[in-house]
């Protein structure tokens, strides 16, 4: 058997086109990459006009208008239970730094549901861009002549936000020159020391709400993302997340250490991490707890049974029907197995077994109030605020009548749905009306014409409204037209 040597110039040329179509495919990236990032300055610089036109008139508000920082929903809720009626009304907020401009909130959230993001997530991005505008405009000339891409704006803007301006001023005029080439942590660092020159008070004051933001979540938390939802939520497991003190911290995992290593001795074969986990509820239920009414000591009680209430929604087939089944867990809105379920009746110390709620059937009362057993049904029928995106659970939200009571609405499940305190005030006042479509499908139209549909499957993108035909438009036709 013989074999050909290549022709080496065959390879050659061979090798040289190949290096052609690789030096081809990267010019178009960076071609690609230089057309988003003059979009996203274009986007930043229509964010900006559309801020100038969007600011409050004094006389839509009872009194003077006063800018607030953007609160937190609690706080919100707080606010305007103690406004009353004053509370559902259009606000000021000042979602920048101090010399940025005040937007209104309506506008916002309008604005949020036009990107197809939810509201939090639209004013996390005006703050930005007027932050950048108006605080930053050096790193806003940069970011304009492509020279730093926004994503890294956005990072040195949300750490400037709560200085005062000469502070925001002198970190604008130190990243100038090194602005994208410089990391995060030297960023944090760099305003760190700038708030600790410019107002030293309200260092010490961030030093202390940095521990008052201490928390500790089990379940879905509105902090961090959530698995909740996906596939491994069938295993019954829920996200935990939390910000603690360095000395809790340190003792949490050495007893989390600690009992791991029991379990492996006892027998246990899973894994180090599932052995962590499990640590956890084992520490929860067996560990010695200081009785801080008398002050003393008590042992560990010898009932190891769960206290917990689980409320599963689980079609007729899964009590009749063989094979993999699966349910919703009303207490973290994700599905789980049937064999999960069981298996939390088995090590259940009580079981409780409540009458079936029909959410096919309309519940109706000749009353404005909305009693228990309806709300109940609201909320597992629509298990979250219906507004576009928003997704506080409707436990914590009101029971907005479609068609207002007063008008006519009947309280009923066909005429109610869940909207948390901020998106009712926005129906109530603003410009925007909604409509059941479907069981738990809502078409939302804005003052401009466009809607947007929140059904089962989540939020869909907004819709402009058709041109009106061309005989409504004051246009001559022309003399020879063109048909296709």
């Amino acid at each position: 058997m013989t074999t050909t040597a290549p022709d080496l110039a065959e390879v050659l040329a061979r090798e040289d086109r190949e290096r052609g179509e690789r030096e081809h495919a990267l010019r178009m990236v960076r071609a690609v990459q230089s057309q988003l990032m003059s979009a996203e300055v274009a986007k930043l610089r229509m964010i900006v006009e559309w801020a100038k036109v969007n600011r409050l008139d004094a006389d839509h508000l009872e009194g003077e208008p006063d800018p607030d920082a953007v609160m937190s929903d609690e706080q919100v809720e707080e606010l305007e239970a103690a406004l009353g009626d004053q509370g559902f009304c259009d606000r000021w907020l000042s979602v920048a730094g101090t010399g940025a401009p005040v937007v209104s909130e309506f506008a916002v959230m309008e604005l949020a549901s036009t990107l197809n993001m939810s509201t939090d997530a639209g004013l996390a991005l005006v703050g930005r861009v007027l932050e950048l505008k108006y605080r930053l405009p050096r790193l806003y000339r940069r970011v304009e002549e492509l020279q730093l891409p926004v994503w890294k704006a956005f990072e040195l803007a949300d750490l400037t936000q709560p200085l005062p301006a000469e502070a925001a001023d002198h970190v604008d005029r130190q990243v100038e020159a090194v602005a994208g080439k410089i990391g995060k942590r030297q960023m944090e660092r760099l305003v760190a020391e700038t708030q600790a020159r410019f107002d030293p008070d309200a260092a010490v004051q961030a030093e202390k709400e940095k521990r008052e933001r201490r928390f500790f979540d089990i379940g879905e938390s509105r902090r961090t993302d959530s698995d909740a939802g996906t596939l491994e939520s069938l295993a019954g497991t829920v996200p935990v997340a939390g910000c603690l003190d360095a000395a809790d911290a340190a003792d949490l995992e050495a007893a989390i250490r600690h009992t791991a290593r029991a379990l492996g001795k006892a027998g246990c074969e899973d894994s180090l991490d599932v052995r962590r986990a499990a640590a956890v509820g084992e520490l929860a239920r067996n560990q010695l707890a200081l009785d801080f009414e008398t002050g003393e000591i008590t042992e560990p009680s010898d009932h190891h049974g769960r206290a917990i209430e689980l409320v599963v929604h689980l079609s007729d087939e899964a009590f009749t029907a063989a094979g993999f089944m699966v349910g919703r867990l009303e207490n973290n809105q994700s599905p789980v197995s049937a064999d999960v379920v069981r298996g939390w009746c088995r090590t259940a110390g009580r079981i409780t077994v409540r009458p079936v709620i029909d959410l096919n059937g309309a519940v109706h009362v000749e009353q404005y109030e909305v009693p228990d057993r309806i709300k109940q049904q609201l909320r597992w029928t629509d298990p979250r605020c219906v507004y576009p995106h928003c997704n506080r659970p409707a436990d914590r939200c009101d029971c907005d009548h479609l068609k207002p009571y007063d008008e006519g609405g009947a309280t009923c499940t066909c005429n109610l749905a869940p909207l948390c305190r901020r998106h009712h005030r926005f129906k109530t006042h603003g410009a925007v009306t909604y409509r059941r479509i479907g069981p738990g499908a809502y078409e939302w139209e804005f003052q401009t014409g466009m809607t947007v549909v929140r059904d089962h499957l989540g939020t869909h993108p907004p819709v402009w409204p058709k041109p009106p035909p061309p005989d409504e438009f004051d246009i001559e036709p022309p003399d020879d037209p063109v048909f296709d």
